[in-house]
């Protein structure tokens, strides 16, 4: 019975790891994403691609702020 509570533990371990460096990439390739959104915001003129960058931005910061939770619950 102890064998198969460690192995139980072991896996469970296991996918909290591989939980967490999924969620490390998310939030890696998000910032990412924010970057170049930052940079269409920062050279663009038209205000039609001004407002949707900013709907853009807002939508990556609420998945940010997502994945920041999901990371300290792990």
């Amino acid at each position: 019975m102890n064998l198969l509570k460690k192995h139980a533990e072991k896996k469970l371990l296991q996918k909290r790891k591989a939980e967490r460096e999924r969620i490390r990439e998310d939030i890696e390739n998000l910032e990412a994403e924010i970057r170049r959104t930052e940079t269409v915001f920062n050279l663009t003129t038209d205000e039609y691609l001004l407002e949707s960058a900013i709907y853009e931005h807002n939508a990556q910061r609420a998945k940010m702020n997502y994945l920041l939770k999901l990371a300290k619950e792990i």
